[in-house]
């Protein structure tokens, strides 16, 4: 019987031991899920603003790439005749300049100046968006108006001094001149304004205010020489 109760008695012991360490061991478990947990939670929140550079990352390599493609489809869409950047323009308008000579007194001809300014606007028109067909249709009202204007110059010229000496200047021709130059002063303040308002970059809108300025100089000797045939009055008209 002593052998019965002792056997019971290690049964029960060791039931008390089991019922002891169970709990113990799944508190640990929980401790461990928890720090695994834990950790998956904090590896998650570290790897968020490093998912979140990499695709700003993405992003931004996509913008450029989308940059590059469309300056590349813009080249690819300007004719031999037009420039896409203000540097092509610039070689172009150069290029175009050499072929007209200077005269003996080292100025150009008037109408290669206006010619010159005519074929700039053409070229820069991928440059000057929207307001490209205005710009060219004014440079081109001008170069076709200075072609007038000089061939009034020169019938002023070409007078015959006796008759100048005693009925004065032409003034017809002048008058017609003086119309040329009030007509396309109002076409180079527009050309500036749209100039100003086209969007181009800093050195395609110099390039193209440097035509105008040449335009309006050329208008301003115009003036002058309509100015100072009307003021030839003859013999006559001194003392009609």
């Amino acid at each position: 019987m002593k052998s019965v109760r002792h056997i019971y008695a290690i049964a029960a012991a060791a039931i008390l031991v089991l019922c002891i360490c169970m709990p113990v061991s799944a508190a640990g478990n929980v401790s461990i899920n928890a720090g695994q947990g834990s950790g998956t939670g904090s590896g998650g929140e570290s790897a968020g603003p490093a998912n979140a550079s990499l695709q700003d990352r993405e992003v931004q390599d996509q913008e450029r790439i989308t940059v590059r493609d469309q300056e590349r489809v813009r080249v690819e869409e300007c004719s031999p005749d037009e420039a896409c950047n203000a540097t092509r323009l610039r070689a172009m308008v150069t290029e175009r300049n050499q072929i007209y000579l200077p005269g003996p007194d080292g100025s150009f001809p008037p109408l290669m100046i206006t010619e010159r300014a005519a074929y700039a606007f053409r070229a820069a028109a991928p440059l000057t968006s929207a307001n490209a067909p205005d710009l060219i249709r004014l440079s081109e009202e001008i170069n076709n108006s200075v072609r007038y204007a000089l061939q009034n110059e020169e019938q002023i010229r070409s007078q015959n001094q006796f008759m100048v000496f005693l009925f004065g200047g032409d003034q017809a021709s002048a008058d017609a001149m003086m119309q040329h130059v009030v007509q396309n002063r109002i076409r180079t303040e527009e050309m500036n304004r749209l100039i100003d308002e086209c969007g181009c970059d800093p050195e395609t809108a110099a390039l193209l205010r440097e035509q105008v300025q040449a335009i309006e100089q050329e208008q301003a000797r115009l003036e002058g020489v309509a100015a100072a045939e009307k003021g030839r009055r003859g013999l006559f008209g001194i003392f009609g």
